[in-house]
């Protein structure tokens, strides 16, 4: 007899546990990491059944998916939807103003429509700036060398807040391997911070999404803030 499938639920559990135990290890307190369920290509009654459990904060990396889900899912009035993929600029209007943080601030030209359209609707839209620290081909961000100007330039941008930075690594057979760009993250998070304290715009503490399923307590060691775990949580995807 082969053991029932676990829930939604008991998975989140597990996960929470994890992320705990991870904390203690590093002598955190849990309440200063964000979990942040990645459920894209889930159903939306995947992403009620966390919400039932007490999850609040989910991530959507397509736009038009997003949409579907969000509309379903209107009546979870205090649920924070998190933007965790590249966001085209055609697509940017749909998303300002509508999400609570978007992890993805990855390009220039997508700042610059990121700022026209929250300034022309009057909203501040969080935003965190993504790096691409080992500046694989395959992934978009700002590369280390980039930061400050992408910095400069976030902290300018009328209807944009800058609240910190968001990486993907290099993918991994052993998590740990992760670690020191997590630890490379957090070291440009402090050098920022100590060159920019005191300017306007710029965050009194630094956000740092970074961590995924298979190596978040990794990243939770190294200083992560948001972490963002889908498989681990919802299994795998019911459609891609």
């Amino acid at each position: 007899m082969t053991d029932a499938p676990q829930t939604i639920a008991q998975r989140l559990q597990e996960v929470r546990g994890r992320l705990s135990d991870a904390c203690h290890v590093a002598g955190r307190d849990p309440a200063g990491v964000t979990l942040v369920a990645v459920s894209k290509g889930q159903p939306a009654q995947a992403i009620r059944d966390a919400y039932a459990a007490g999850q609040r904060d989910f991530g959507e990396n397509y736009v038009q998916e997003w949409q579907v889900k969000a509309q379903a899912l209107a009546d979870l009035t205090d649920l924070r939807w998190h933007f965790v993929g590249h966001l085209q600029r055609n697509k940017v209007k749909l998303v300002v103003g509508n999400v609570f943080l978007l992890h993805s601030a990855d390009d220039m030209a997508g700042i610059g429509e990121l700022a026209r359209v929250a300034w022309s609707r009057g909203v501040r839209q969080d935003v965190l700036l993504q790096v691409n620290l080992a500046q694989e081909a395959s992934k978009r961000g700002c590369t280390e060398a980039e930061a400050d100007e992408f910095v400069q330039v976030l902290c300018r941008s009328p209807g944009l807040r800058l609240l910190g930075l968001m990486t993907l690594p290099p993918v991994e057979d052993d998590p740990q391997q992760a670690r020191p760009w997590f630890a490379q993250l957090r070291g440009l998070r402090d050098r920022l911070a100590a060159q920019w304290q005191d300017q306007p715009g710029v965050p009194v503490e630094w956000s740092l999404s970074m961590g995924m399923s298979g190596d978040f307590s990794a990243a939770i060691a190294e200083g992560a803030t948001h972490v963002r775990i889908g498989t681990a949580i919802f299994g795998s995807r019911t459609y891609t």
